[in-house]
């Protein structure tokens, strides 16, 4: 089974998708751009004459800025070189403006300007940052068509895309290109990615063959390798696996961080090993190393899983005296552990903290309260909460409405509740989906919930698609 992207108590390195203790490319492509730019000249320059460029251009920070640049170098006579261009290209890039730098690479190509690995490296990103990898690959083609040379950071971008695409099979062919080509050897870069990868499809064994490849070929496994693998044995709950990959990182002198003995403890708490898990938290502390938000919050939500709801508010308490802030996450697991109590007092408390913070409340956090309250028959207080939720202006979705499916059934509505699931079982289909809302409505407005005059054209302007 594959895993999701990302994980409630996961890390993240940089500002798109990342998992804890799973490498994160930061756009090497970018990176290289200002470093190596100066010694980059396309093989096929236009025969147009230049002249000696200025010593840069101009810093852009906006795109409307960086159009007018653009422009006013297009109308130069003689034109500026590709190195001057390609400058203009990154800055954008880096801006996050991806297609605009696909559409000026295109009107240099009209007007006859040549292209240059950087040129090259920086549209690979572009289009993979798009989720356009077919066209990544495409320009891929143009190296070897202009007699250049890829590197290793134009495979590292082609290759962690399509794990991005969850196509690790890919992912993995081109990495064998690599291996064959010679020219271009993969790094530590390339090893973690494609790591992160077969992590990601649960195939540990995979993952660690690789980790034994690396040395194989003289790159060195870092703290990001061994993260990854742990995390991923961790959750699969093996952890005898996962304790002898520690073993292994600390004898090759790779100090372990709170991301390796927070996917640990994850792992031990998931099986109950609770004496096990004290023992690591032991451990971290004699090694100065101390618990994060993360670390916590995976206390918080194992204990709260098995209804111990006191050590778990202990744990809570013993993050204010630390001066870390909870987050949604830890108030989520402490209301799922008094809901499944049946404490539903004590989780309306949580959830009123959790109110009173403000941004802290979702969608999610209501439908865990109404759930609680269906479960343990009070359907009254979930009614009351479906409508702080409107009150609130939060639109409810898949989750929400079976909910308050079980509301007609518990309420002994049987025929309503039978019409409404055979209507709900097609969510997807905006126009069968419609009727479930409308219907809905009607139910809630004739039990006397009190709804804002917009309710129907807010529910109706959602998209299920």
């Amino acid at each position: 089974m594959m895993r999701t992207a990302t994980s409630s108590y996961s890390y993240s390195n940089c500002s798109s998708s990342s998992r804890r203790g799973m490498y994160c490319l930061h756009s090497p492509l970018i990176v290289v751009v200002n470093k190596y730019l100066a010694f980059f000249h396309s093989s096929k320059s236009t025969n147009l004459v230049r002249v000696r460029d200025p010593p840069s251009n101009p810093k852009v920070t906006t795109l409307e800025s960086a159009l007018k640049v653009f422009d006013e170098m297009l109308h130069r006579r003689p034109l500026p070189s590709v190195v001057r261009f390609t400058q203009i290209l990154g800055q954008l890039a880096k801006l996050k403006h991806y297609s605009a730098v696909i559409t000026l690479r295109k009107q240099m190509g009209l007007i006859g300007i040549g292209h240059d690995v950087c040129t090259l490296n920086i549209i690979i990103n572009c289009y993979c940052h798009l989720n356009q990898i077919r066209f990544s690959i495409s320009v891929l083609a143009h190296f070897f068509n202009l007699g250049l040379q890829p590197t290793v950071p134009t495979f590292n971008t082609l290759i962690n895309s399509y794990i991005l695409e969850n196509r690790v099979a890919e992912a993995a062919r081109l990495f064998g290109q690599m291996m064959e080509g010679g020219h271009c050897k993969p790094n530590e870069v390339t090893f973690n990615t494609l790591i992160k990868g077969f992590c990601m499809m649960g195939n540990n064994s995979a993952a660690i063959q690789l980790l034994g490849k690396m040395e194989e070929t003289g790159c060195k496994p870092d703290i990001v390798s061994y993260n990854t693998i742990i995390d991923s044995l961790s959750k699969d709950t093996l952890v005898v696996d996962a304790l002898n990959l520690l073993s292994e990182m600390i004898s090759n002198g790779i100090a372990p961080n709170v991301i390796t003995y927070t996917s640990l403890i994850h792992g031990v708490c998931k099986l109950g090993k609770w004496k096990e898990g004290a023992r690591l938290l032991n451990e971290m502390a004699n090694q100065n190393i101390f618990p994060d938000i993360y670390t916590f919050n995976v206390l918080v939500d194992a204990l709260s899983k098995e209804g111990m709801v006191v050590e778990a508010k202990s744990v809570v308490e013993m993050m204010i005296k630390k001066d870390i802030e909870h987050d949604i996450f830890t108030f989520n697991s402490l209301m799922d552990g008094y809901c499944l109590r049946g404490e539903m007092d004590e989780a309306k408390k949580v959830f009123d903290v959790m109110v009173r913070k403000g941004s802290m409340v979702n969608v999610r956090c209501f439908n865990r309260l109404i759930n609680g309250y269906c479960k343990h028959k009070k359907i009254d207080e979930a009614k009351k909460v479906f409508q702080e939720m409107y009150r609130g202006e939060l639109v409810p979705d898949t989750i929400t409405l079976p909910l308050l499916l079980k509301v007609f059934a518990k309420q002994g509505e049987y025929k309503k509740q039978r019409s409404c699931s055979l209507r709900c079982k097609i969510v997807a289909n905006f126009q069968m989906f419609e009727h479930t809302l409308l219907y809905l409505m009607a139910y809630v407005i004739t039990n006397n919930f009190v709804l804002q005059e917009n309710c129907l054209e807010r529910w109706k302007a959602i998209s299920w698609n």
